[in-house]
């Protein structure tokens, strides 16, 4: 579901009431208080130790300042938090500040989970930051109060339009004509944090300029506003004024202004182009690295797994979190793919499938969902779940552990910033795209992406890649190199070279031949030694053998006919004189010496592979750190002994 805003606007007039009907005696207060504790927090014996701590803490205090009615209330809290924070000197023993200070926090909580849902409370109890924004709000007028809350429930986006109207004044150009822009206001809901924080935004514009109700403003505040940004130094004032601009737009087709006196203001925000920062290639192989993960520690396996899901899946931050348990599932196939949910998704969108990238995620999801999930006691379908109650993890704790993740890796982004978890959406598109990673194309990123425009991926993802620009770089750089008259040589075909050396310098067909034999041994498209081989540069010697005797000799290496065949013409170790083709042969005759060094020295990679029991992927990032000598004989790949074991 959508992140929904804890304290709406509409619900403003509810939290005007008292608290509880009457005042309440210290000994049903404390009463109450403990049942609560022993109902809410026994999911462990530290949680329960610790907050029967508080409760005596709470005790004391009552005591202490001789409170006997108690009346709960926003000042009750706010009252005993200054006394704890200035004394915890109670009964002879003095609490530390690091605990005093959750007692007035666990008694909010106790009443609003406890005392609330059994009907001891009529209402919750406000942070002082709700507070303040409820009394901004009773300050409005009554008009601008019913705004608010009509916003709150129907507030949609707003799409602009230029259009070009011809100047009634006949004295200037006939010709010259102005830009006016038309609002239209679409039929798309905007999400619930968002119209929050644009009525948050349109507040504060009545703050800055010392209004009382939206009907007030002039297009003289609106300037007077765009002063007082500038002077209190508020970045990016452009997308400041474009939240207000919607907020106004949309009460102005409902008729709670006459007039609109933001009308000509800009809604496209700066924040848009700002550079898409994103974790570099080494930082996200550090996250996937498996081998740096303790198992054993179910946080860290939790929190590993998030980084990489939001890697692969390439979703947002609210998105990830809502994942459940039911989305995932397996194929006849065995391979995992996850349905996202319409309801999860920014904007309206259908439902859509994506199957998992990388091998790391789907071990870490089968590791996660059959070992390590159930430590959290679970209360919910959630995947990610949170220390506390078994729910699902909210996004602030989100973000701090994949802070401290990056932190423990030494990972930093791109532009050297501490990363966040919405990073993980840009790096996977950034590092991903055509012809990098997967390389994917532009339509298969939209897609993974859901972005509704394909300008929005091509602008962040194409046109401002880093990693493309270097590509294209480097690719005009080499065109641009000046050749020497050695690479226009080496560039020179044999048949073009014998031509100008016999009619333009008249060499002598002897010659010619001696060049054309050194030219193909030096030019030969054919190596004599696969590139991935380090050739030592000595040449093949000794006597040879047939190829049934070297067949026998490579039973273990499992080579072909066709094959070895093959190879030993490539490297000009076949005896010459064999009839035939290379497949329908027959004679052939190998130098011992090449059969001996691929009996001796050399395995296939697959057999290596199940020695070690690695995964593909560990398997190829060893033999890439440890520089594996490799080469291919037909369809298998061949490892140096000496390299790997």
């Amino acid at each position: 579901m959508y992140t929904q805003v804890k304290y709406m606007y509409s619900e403003a007039d509810q939290f005007s009431k008292p608290l509880f009907s009457e005042a309440m005696p210290k000994d049903v207060f404390m009463e109450h208080i403990r049942k609560a504790v022993e109902t809410l927090y026994i999911r462990t014996r530290t949680m329960l130790s610790n907050h029967r701590m508080y409760a005596n803490i709470l005790e004391h205090y009552l005591n202490k300042y001789g409170i006997d009615v108690i009346m709960p209330n926003e000042s009750f809290i706010q009252e005993m938090w200054d006394r704890l924070k200035e004394n915890g000197q109670f009964n002879d023993r003095a609490y530390e500040w690091l605990t005093r200070k959750k007692v007035p926090r666990f008694t909010r909580k106790v009443i609003n989970e406890y005392f609330y849902p059994n009907g001891l409370a009529q209402r919750k109890l406000l942070k002082e930051i709700v507070i303040g924004r409820y009394e901004r709000y009773f300050k409005l007028t009554s008009n601008s109060q019913d705004a608010i809350k009509w916003f709150e429930q129907n507030g949609k986006r707003v799409e602009a339009m230029a259009v070009f109207i011809q100047k009634e004044d006949t004295d200037l150009d006939p010709n010259n004509e102005m830009v006016k822009t038309i609002h239209r206001i679409s039929k798309r809901d905007l999400l619930p944090l968002t119209k929050n924080g644009k009525i948050e935004h349109a507040i504060r514009f009545l703050e800055y300029v010392n209004l009382n109700g939206f009907e007030e403003a002039t297009k003289e505040h609106v300037q007077q506003f765009e002063e007082v940004c500038r002077q209190r130094g508020v970045k990016q004032v452009q997308d400041y004024l474009a939240h207000v601009a919607t907020f106004f737009i949309n009460i102005r087709s409902k008729g709670f202004i006459k007039s609109n006196p933001f009308a000509n203001v800009s809604l496209k925000m700066d924040g848009g182009s700002v550079k898409k920062d994103f974790i570099p290639t080494e930082g996200i192989a550090k996250i996937r690295d498996l081998s740096t993960l303790d198992i054993t520690d179910r946080d860290a396996v939790r929190d590993r797994l998030f980084a990489i899901l939001g890697y692969d899946l390439a979703l947002r931050i609210s998105e990830l979190l809502s994942l459940k348990i039911s989305d995932f599932r397996k194929d006849e196939d065995g391979e995992w793919f996850v349905m996202i949910r319409p309801e999860v998704q920014k904007g309206h969108k259908d439902e859509e499938m994506m199957y998992l990238f990388f091998e790391e995620t789907k071990e870490l999801l089968d590791l996660y969902l059959n070992k390590v999930r159930d430590k959290y006691r679970p209360t919910t379908d959630h995947l990610i779940l949170s220390n506390q109650w078994g729910r699902g993890l909210s996004a602030q704790p989100c973000a701090t552990r994949f802070k401290e993740l990056c932190h423990k890796l030494g990972i930093k982004t791109y532009y050297g910033n501490d990363p966040s978890p919405h990073l993980l959406r840009h790096s996977f598109a950034t590092l991903n795209i055509e012809p990098l990673g997967l390389s994917l194309p532009l339509y298969e990123l939209i897609q993974r992406l859901r972005h509704e425009r394909v300008e929005t991926t091509r602008k962040h993802y194409i046109h401002n890649n880093p990693y493309l620009k270097k590509m294209k770089h480097d690719v005009y750089r080499q065109n641009s190199k000046k050749k020497t008259s050695m690479d226009i040589f080496n560039e020179t075909s044999l048949a073009d070279l014998e031509h100008w050396l016999s009619d333009k310098v008249g060499v002598d067909s002897e010659t010619i031949r001696r060049v054309r034999e050194n030219h193909k041994k030096a030019f030969s498209k054919e190596p004599l030694i696969d590139d991935k081989i380090l050739n030592d540069g000595t040449s093949w010697s000794g006597e040879f053998i047939s190829e049934k005797e070297a067949l026998e000799r490579l039973e273990e290496q499992n080579i072909t006919p066709l094959a070895l065949r093959q190879y030993g013409i490539r490297n000009r170790a076949v005896a010459d004189g064999f009839s035939g083709t290379i497949r329908y042969g027959h004679g052939f005759r190998y130098r011992e010496e090449l059969i001996e060094d691929l009996a001796r020295n050399w395995i296939a990679s697959d057999d290596l592979r199940a020695k070690f029991k690695l995964k593909l992927t560990k398997f190829w990032k060893v033999g890439k750190e440890k520089k594996w000598r490799s080469m291919k004989i037909g369809h298998r790949l061949f490892i140096h002994k000496l390299d790997c074991i």
